[in-house]
């Protein structure tokens, strides 16, 4: 990874379009599901068919999560290009760790990857292990980060 700066606009823009896409999906799979649950295949034959049950839950569980994608993409919107001084969520961090450089996003809820400019930025949810040991650091604290993965000293590069 290169130290080059990115554009927090332009991250934000991935992000959006990236939970657009997200959305899409469920809406397709949530869709799929109810038919399935109501369809004439799914009518119970039998006091242990399940079929339709399930479905519904599954419908159920993907509505949730449409949601949860909306509520995110609507902090994206109208939070996520603001600038900021120090790592909170909206703050985007270029960070180095065991001698590679890296870019982090922190939102309140972690998300997929993207890719700006040929540079992945990894979306982490500030009550994350990685987000709590970040929080309000500025460019030049170094941060013990352990994790699931391990541990490791962070050096925050940058702050936007």
């Amino acid at each position: 990874m290169t130290g080059a700066a990115l554009s927090k606009a332009h991250v934000v823009a991935a992000v959006i379009a990236a939970i657009t896409e997200q959305c899409a999906s469920v809406e397709r799979v949530a869709a799929m599901a109810r038919d399935e649950a109501s369809g004439d295949e799914s009518r119970s034959e039998g006091q242990y068919d399940t079929r339709a049950t399930e479905a519904s839950y599954l419908a159920r569980g993907q509505a949730e999560r449409w949601g949860v994608l909306r509520q995110s993409r609507s902090w994206f919107e109208s939070v996520g290009a603001a600038p900021c001084d120090h790592a909170e969520a909206g703050a985007l961090l270029r960070v180095r760790v065991r001698g590679g450089e890296e870019w982090l996003y922190l939102a309140p809820v972690g998300s997929p990857s993207v890719v700006v400019d040929g540079q992945v930025v990894r979306i982490v949810a500030v009550e994350s292990p990685l987000g709590a040991a970040l929080a309000d650091a500025v460019a030049g604290d170094e941060v013990e980060v352990d994790g699931p993965l391990g541990g490791g000293e962070w050096l925050v590069l940058g702050v936007s």
